[in-house]
């Protein structure tokens, strides 16, 4: 019997509870990775809202801005998870050790651009419709953070190719305690103990980057000590390098990079736009968008687990095995962020606290625009988790660029102009952006999940054949 269809006495329902374990096995860690992400940009958020809304702009604008360019460039390096899950599929280890070694080798490349760019950022927001003193202090918090973009990209490889290495509750530990430490360590840094001494905004940055540092140094020692990849790296064969496997990040990796300019080039520009209807409307933005990456986390994790999982199952020769875990992952995902959707609509007063502390007369404006944008901010942040696990679920079957053609057309032909339309058109201003984002964002899951499907019809026909 081929390898391509399921055994005649293995039960579908077993193999949904062997997947569904495997899922939550790979995604309870991951979702700890992903909070820890999100955790420590939120966090920053948290503690600098309590000097202001203007500082709470300062920083969702600034470090979202900075943060989307990270996603865009780190784009290109996600598929190292995926490169590494297919090989430990075929128990390829030499194979696994090169694709490691490339992954850093590129990071080291990709750290000059996003350093030079977070240096330049302050000036180029002088060129855009915001208040003055949030060009102003950025520059202050983003000289500070600067140093976290180069440490973030070398975990991001370390983590990819460790959760593809079964090792996601190592880099979950890891995640998890750097949240932890981010919490008193930026409080210290922004507000110094009784007698004061804290350095404001500026700490917030620092914080975590040094925070980083550690979460890489905790890493490194641990995928030294594993023993998959035990006495394989050489300093020869990192700087020697290896093209075939170079060439298969590139190739894989450009159409996914594409993808994340397409995601975050429009949330950043978003962002910019909705910050010409004044401070406290930003704020409100940025402290609902904040609540939807945070419920995006778990759909990242789930969405992870999808993708080494889907993986697997193609390195296995198991087509119908990678059709039934994206099933299975948009039914748990679905549930997931329908319930942080319920969540938003029932109690944004609650998740305006986090952010900006008890209501007062200097904050009331963004937590009454906070509420006004919880309905349809709950409706994007369910139809987001959908996009986010097609995407992911392609992703899996090596399917990179054409999900790029699709979100280029759903988020900016459909989400950025039908919103421009509505925004300015129709005069819904802030609402506007939210109304098209959400239906843009509709039409991409959609159109993933339809192919997806497609590619992975016919048990005995390799996604790769009918692409």
């Amino acid at each position: 019997m081929s390898r391509q269809q399921p055994q005649r006495d293995t039960p579908s329902r077993h193999v949904d509870r062997e997947e569904v374990s495997a899922i939550a096995r790979l995604g309870v860690p991951l979702a700890g990775v992903a909070l820890a992400d999100n955790g420590m940009a939120l966090t920053d958020m948290a503690i600098v809202g309590r000097l202001g809304a203007l500082e709470l702009a300062v920083v969702g604008l600034s470090a979202g801005l900075a943060f989307e360019t990270l996603y865009i460039l780190l784009g290109l390096l996600t598929v190292v998870g995926v490169l590494i899950a297919e090989a430990v599929g075929a128990d390829d280890r030499p194979r696994i050790i090169a694709i490691i070694g490339e992954g850093i080798r590129i990071t080291v490349l990709l750290s000059i651009p996003m350093v030079a760019l977070c240096l330049a950022l302050p000036w180029l927001l002088t060129l855009t419709p915001q208040d003055p003193g949030v060009a102003l202090m950025s520059r202050e918090y983003l000289h500070a953070l600067v140093w976290t973009f180069p440490l973030a990209m070398v975990f991001g490889v370390q983590a990819d190719a460790a959760s593809a290495l079964d090792r996601a509750r190592s880099v979950f530990a890891v995640s998890f305690g750097a949240v932890i430490l981010n919490v008193p360590l930026s409080w210290v840094l922004v507000f110094g103990f009784e007698d004061g001494g804290g350095i404001g905004i500026a700490g917030a940055g620092y914080a975590t980057s040094l925070v980083h540092l550690g979460m890489v140094l905790a890493m490194t020692v641990m995928l030294v000590r594993d023993k998959t990849l035990a006495g394989g790296f050489t300093i020869k064969g990192f700087v020697q390098g290896d093209r075939p496997v170079r060439r298969d990040i590139m190739r894989l990796g450009l159409p996914v990079s594409g993808l994340s300019l397409v995601e975050s080039g429009l949330f950043s520009v978003l962002a910019v736009l909705v910050g010409g209807f004044g401070a406290a409307v930003l704020a409100a933005h940025k402290i609902v968008f904040g609540f939807v990456e945070f419920a995006g986390s778990f759909g990242f994790a789930i969405g992870d687990a999808a993708t080494i999982r889907v993986a697997r199952a193609i390195g296995a020769e198991e087509i119908w095995r990678a059709r039934r875990v994206g099933q299975l992952s948009y039914l748990i995902g679905g549930g997931l962020h329908l319930l942080f959707a319920v969540w938003l609509v029932i109690d944004p007063d609650t998740i305006a606290w986090v952010f900006l502390g008890n209501l007062d007369d200097s904050n009331a404006e963004a937590y009454r625009w906070t509420s006004l944008l919880a309905g349809i901010g709950a409706a994007y942040l369910f139809i987001n988790g959908l996009q986010i696990i097609g995407e992911h679920s392609l992703r899996g079957v090596k399917d990179t660029l054409v999900p790029m053609w699709l979100g280029a057309a759903g988020l900016w032909g459909v989400g950025l102009l039908g919103g421009l339309i509505l925004a300015y058109g129709l005069d819904l201003d802030a609402y506007g952006f939210w109304y098209g984002l959400t239906v843009g964002s509709a039409m991409t899951a959609a159109l993933y999940g339809l192919r997806f499907m497609r590619l992975t019809r016919n048990p005995g026909v390799s996604p790769l054949d009918r692409r």
